[in-house]
């Protein structure tokens, strides 16, 4: 694929045209010219395409934190994330045109085994589409699904064997996340750092709190391996220790407290690495921690529903309430959620209701019971709230079972492709892909936003950095032998 180095020039470039994008994006709306602001991007994208391919791939890396969706912050009917989402569809188009006119390319990343998983993650998907409820509704999530991995994923994959660009791709993701935060935290400040406002300050660039926290917690592990990454670069450290206590001010003031959470298993991993624990007795470890949990479950539970503490602007008594299932109305409406996925997978067990249909279709599943003071039928307020369970819902026990054997991949090539690496910059891009990662999927067991641009991109983008690790890893054995 014709590439080019990203030089300084080139970064401001990006940057700079960037924030262009943005504004000229708020001023079409403050006119009502839509018609212009789907056109006039269009036509610059494609003219800086012809000229320089690579401006649009590190585009989306710096306006996917910046995107807006007009119909998740009532700024009209248009349910598209802009700028993003149309060049995401333009990226696609390249892509498939690269493959079909330079055959030469690198063809190991579609055999590679995360690869064919994801044909049957999207196959799967795809064929549950026409055993839909609403196969319309489907089909046009299987299509938003594509469009993201394609070219975080797919597309990506050629640029990402270059480890200088990888840098800068995280980098420019960063910095757009410390332009996003930096506007929350000031908004948020107008009204004292309050609960009830932190979710929805950071409006219009994110949705809600908890999704900026889930991304947020991706970040900071990314961030604490650029520090180490541009070691000896003073300034650059620098920099990235400030982006650091803004992005660690930011989450602790979304006050969400599954993205706190998520936080933990990244220490954790973190120190499983750098010790080298093998991967085999991780999973082990895991394994009988689960069924420990399950013998035990009744007691378990008893315990947690001793707990009274809601949740609050007290950041203490938030975290205390993360546990409380007795009166906290956002822990009791999460488990009618997940309670209501599990009866719809046994309503529907082998293809599900459909790809995309759990909010049109979870109110009936609820029970009496199970009804807290934020409970509604009419699809709002999240989705399932579980990365894993939302597809078990939607396209039966084979949906469900493959979003986990996502989960493991992640973790088993970090722990592959960080112990075989030889260099200390790899070291540092692998281990800060692998903490971010399981930070997601821990945060995936209480809430879903791989549907969104915002998680999306970089959930994807980072399976890549493994991806490339592991083929690049593979061919140097392969050359020794």
């Amino acid at each position: 694929m014709n590439s080019f180095q990203l030089s300084r020039a080139g970064v401001y470039l990006v940057t700079v045209s960037a924030i262009l994008v943005v504004l000229f994006t708020y001023y079409s709306f403050y006119r009502y010219n839509f018609y212009i602001l789907l056109t006039v991007p269009i036509i610059f994208y494609a003219i800086v395409a012809f000229i320089k391919p690579d401006f649009i791939w590190y585009s989306i890396a710096f306006l996917t934190p910046l995107s807006i969706n007009p119909a998740d912050v009532d700024l009209g009917k248009l349910s598209l994330s802009l700028p993003t989402e149309p060049i995401f569809v333009f990226l696609i188009l390249v892509f498939v045109s690269q493959l079909i006119l330079k055959r030469e390319l690198d063809k190991d990343v579609f055999r590679h085994p995360f690869s064919i998983l994801i044909y049957f993650y999207l196959g799967w998907m795809f064929l549950t589409c026409f055993t839909s409820v609403d196969k319309i509704v489907s089909l046009k999530y299987f299509v938003s699904k594509l469009w993201f991995i394609v070219p975080a994923y797919f597309l990506t994959y050629y640029y990402f064997v270059d480890r200088k660009k990888i840098a800068t791709f995280l980098t420019l993701f960063i910095v757009a996340m410390v332009i996003v935060c930096s506007y929350n935290l000031l908004h948020l400040m107008t009204y004292g750092f309050e609960d009830k406002p932190s979710q929805w300050t950071m409006q219009p660039f994110f949705k809600s709190h908890a999704v900026l926290g889930a991304v947020i917690a991706m970040c900071i592990p990314i961030n604490l391996g650029m520090i180490y990454y541009n070691s000896g670069k003073a300034l650059k450290q620098l920099g990235f220790l400030l982006i650091l206590v803004i992005l660690t001010t930011c989450l602790i003031y979304t006050y969400s407290r599954a993205a706190w959470i998520s936080v933990i298993p990244s220490i954790l991993m973190y120190f499983a690495l750098k010790i080298r624990i093998p991967f085999k007795l991780l999973i082990s470890v895991v394994i009988l921690v689960l069924i420990g949990l399950l013998i035990n479950i009744d007691s378990v539970i008893r315990s947690l529903e001793t707990n009274k503490v809601a949740s609050s602007d007290d950041l203490v008594e938030n975290v205390e309430s993360i546990s409380n299932i007795s009166s906290d109305a956002s822990n009791l409406e999460r488990i009618n959620r997940w309670a209501c996925a599990i009866d719809m997978w046994k309503a529907r067990p082998l293809f599900g209701f459909g790809p995309g249909t759990y909010m049109t279709e979870y109110a009936p599943f609820q029970l009496s019971g199970n009804y807290t003071e934020i409970s509604t039928n009419s699809g709002d307020v999240g989705n399932s709230h579980s990365e894993y369970l939302g597809p078990l819902s939607e396209q039966g026990l084979l949906g469900g079972l493959l979003f986990i054997a996502v989960m493991i991949f992640c973790i088993y090539y970090s722990f592959k492709v960080y112990y075989k690496a030889k260099e200390r910059k790899d070291k540092i891009l692998i281990i800060s892909s692998g903490c971010a990662l399981i930070t997601y999927l821990t945060h995936g067991f209480l809430n879903n936003f791989l549907d969104m641009d915002k998680a999306a991109i970089l959930f994807w983008a980072l399976i890549c950095v493994l991806v490339v690790y592991d083929l690049k890893q593979n061919k140097i054995i392969n050359n020794i032998s």
